[in-house]
């Protein structure tokens, strides 16, 4: 297999054939560490709140970080279609070191606060856009899961990791140490991308000059309920993510244990189910994990301030170490190997919809009602993600001719 991470310029021998050789390693730890970028931030609530924010604003500045992601992603997926995938992962990873420092200087909530949201979020979308339609396009379908498990696995470690680690960096230096961990992330990142050999060759511009469309797959039946499915798990994963951190301080307790335990749980699905979710089904695995995710959403409000915080960590875990890998390789069976990049733009962006979801409706629900409320409400979209997954048309089998 070629030493490179960039399939355009292997051509089909740069197709991944094993996960555990150093390139793919390499990209999976550049995930890791843009996530713990973005998982120092699942804290950002916390220091909002010491602003004087209330939960509706801060649920407006978290969400404009995923809004940034969802209006850029389109041009993203077209950059990625005309100049190849290291090249926008490159770029990404540079703006989101830059709008991490940018933090440094915002002491209140206002007009440059959301800026820098906004630009982190372009950054986290260049990135995603050029890693994920690498996944998708240098991987072969009946690996996709296994694939997609090992990227959950880092994303879901970062998770795991960097919110505990963020506490003790506030408790113990303040809030700017955070800041400046999470840009010596983005500079690993950089470092592990170089290495991996992610990196736009001389004279790249225009190297491929594909064109991405999306139109074909909003004729698509059961690409579009594939899409609904993945809307209501990310508003879900990004209520989790977002209001954990508040309701667990409500009630007297650190988030960071429920973090520690949910992520830890998750890799684990994502490490020892990516080949069994191969062999039996993606469709199959959706069914099972998306109650175990509810009945945890549900638990959170009665069982987090005592030991049986547990039980919904454990499930919530469990259900999102199964949701994402399935999501993620369903989505990339969708399409030629060329419209790989419209497909995982389109997944990706819709996937950070929900995020946007998450942030914004959840924190006027927030408001209007109370945080338990919240989580039951969350719970309940869950089930509504059962239903969908029940009931729909969604397949296995890729869109053969897309076009």
């Amino acid at each position: 297999m070629s030493g490179t991470l960039d399939s355009r310029r292997g051509g089909d021998n740069a197709v991944f054939a094993e996960m555990w050789q150093r390139p793919f390693l390499l990209l999976d730890l550049s995930y890791f560490l843009v996530f713990s970028n973005i998982s120092l931030f699942y804290l950002y609530p916390i220091v909002l709140e010491g602003m004087g924010a209330t939960p509706e604003a801060i649920g407006w500045v978290m969400g404009f970080f995923s809004l940034a992601t969802v209006l850029t992603r389109p041009l993203m997926g077209k950059l990625v279609g005309s100049r190849g995938e290291s090249p926008v992962m490159w770029m990404g990873i540079i703006v989101v070191l830059l709008a991490t420092i940018g933090y440094l200087f915002l002491e209140s909530v206002g007009l440059p606060l959301f800026l820098v949201r906004v630009v982190h979020g372009i950054g986290y979308s260049a990135f995603i856009s050029g890693s994920f339609s690498l996944v998708a396009t240098a991987v072969s379908p009946e690996k996709q899961g296994e694939a997609y498990g090992m990227v959950g696995a880092a994303i879901m470690g970062a998770g795991a990791i960097a919110p505990p680690v963020g506490e003790i960096l506030i408790r113990h230096g303040g809030v700017p140490v955070l800041y400046w961990t999470a840009a010596a992330c983005a500079l690993c990142a950089c470092l592990a991308v170089f290495l991996a050999g992610v990196k736009p060759p001389p004279g790249s511009r225009g190297q491929q000059g594909q064109k991405v469309r999306y139109v074909p797959l909003l004729k698509d039946l059961p690409f579009l309920f594939l899409m609904v499915s993945t809307l209501l798990f990310a508003n879900c994963q990004s209520t989790l993510v977002n209001f954990l951190a508040l309701i667990s301080t409500r009630e007297g307790v650190g988030s960071g244990r429920f973090f520690f335990v949910t992520f830890f749980v998750a890799i684990i699905a994502l490490l020892t189910m990516g080949k069994v979710m191969d062999r039996f089904g993606k469709r199959l695995f959706l069914r099972l994990a998306y109650p175990l995710f509810a009945l945890g959403l549900l638990l959170i409000p009665g069982f987090i301030a005592s030991w049986r915080f547990l039980l919904p960590a454990i499930l919530c875990g469990a259900g999102m170490g199964l949701l994402f890998p399935a999501h993620n390789a369903l989505a990339a069976g969708y399409g030629t190997r060329e419209q790989k990049p419209a497909a995982m733009s389109f997944f990706t962006s819709v996937y950070d919809t929900g995020f946007i979801t998450g942030a914004v409706f959840s924190g006027w629900i927030a408001q209007v009602w109370n945080l338990g409320g919240l989580f039951i409400v969350t719970g309940s979209i869950a089930v509504g993600g059962l239903l969908i997954v029940l009931f729909s048309p969604i397949r296995e089998t890729a869109m053969r001719n897309p076009g």
